[in-house]
This record gives structure tokens, sequence and C-alpha cells, in this order.
């Protein structure tokens, strides 16, 4: 799984104290956009991969959404969910990712590839990297 993440907390303190009222309704929609963004990775991903299909498994349940990693801080995802899908992102390295911005997890059972690498058929990673910073700026006016 590949994604960003967005720190909300001082944001969130400052336009609200407690629970509910603004608060409640700007957590709902920073969680709203963090799941746009993660669809439209989804979306960029399924039609950039990079591989030549043999049956569409990989990239037919390539999937993007968010969850909220604790209160105040949410995250935008695109994972791949086939079981070979690490090895798309991380085996038969065509070098080493140059960011440390754009996470990255695998199943302990993978625990061989290295995490810095950037696979042949690597997707999820670069798409995180190329729609970050469209997020970001979005984000931003969002919160103005």
């Amino acid at each position: 799984m590949s994604g960003f993440k967005f720190d909300a907390s001082n944001f969130l303190k400052k336009i609200a104290s407690g629970s509910g009222g603004v608060n409640g309704k700007m957590k709902a929609v920073v969680g709203a956009y963090c799941d746009s963004s993660g669809k439209k990775m989804e979306g960029y991903a399924k039609n950039n991969v990079p591989w030549k299909d043999h049956t569409t498994h990989a990239r037919t349940t390539i999937k993007g959404g968010f969850k909220w990693e604790d209160k105040n801080k949410c995250s935008a995802f695109v994972s791949g969910n086939m079981n070979y899908s690490p090895y798309l992102e991380l085996a038969h390295a065509k070098g080493k990712s140059g960011d440390n911005e754009v996470g990255m997890e695998v199943a302990p059972s993978f625990s061989q590839l290295e995490l810095a690498n950037e696979g042949k058929y690597a997707i999820l990673r670069p798409t995180v990297r190329r729609l970050t910073p469209e997020f970001i700026s979005g984000m931003a006016n969002l919160l103005k």
C-alpha cells in the first residue's frame, strides 16, 4: 500500500474546541477529500500500469481510499491486492526510490523485498508521487 498522510491536528484544534460542531463537519470534509484522492489514485494507477496484462487481476484489484490513522490524521492510499502485487512494485528493481515521503507497506512474508526499491513494474509509488502535489494544493484550498 502506498499513500500520503495529511495531519489536520493543528487545523482542527484552531477551528473548534471539543467535539462536534464545526470540527466534526470539517473532519467529514477532510475525510471525503482524502477518500476522493484515494479513488483518483486508484483510477490513475489502473489506467497507467506499466505491465502487459495476462489476467487483468493485478490491474482490476488496485484499490484506493482513505483511513483515519487517529482522530486527526487522515491518509489517502492506493494498494495492489494480489498476492504478487509487492513483486510488481518492488522486484526487478530499476533503482531505488528517491523519496521517503511515499510510504510502502507489505506483509511480513515479503520481508526479503527491499522497500526502497522501485520495481520494474511499479505503479503505486509513482502514482502517489505524481498526484500528491495536486492533492496537497487541493487540501490547502479546501481548508482556506
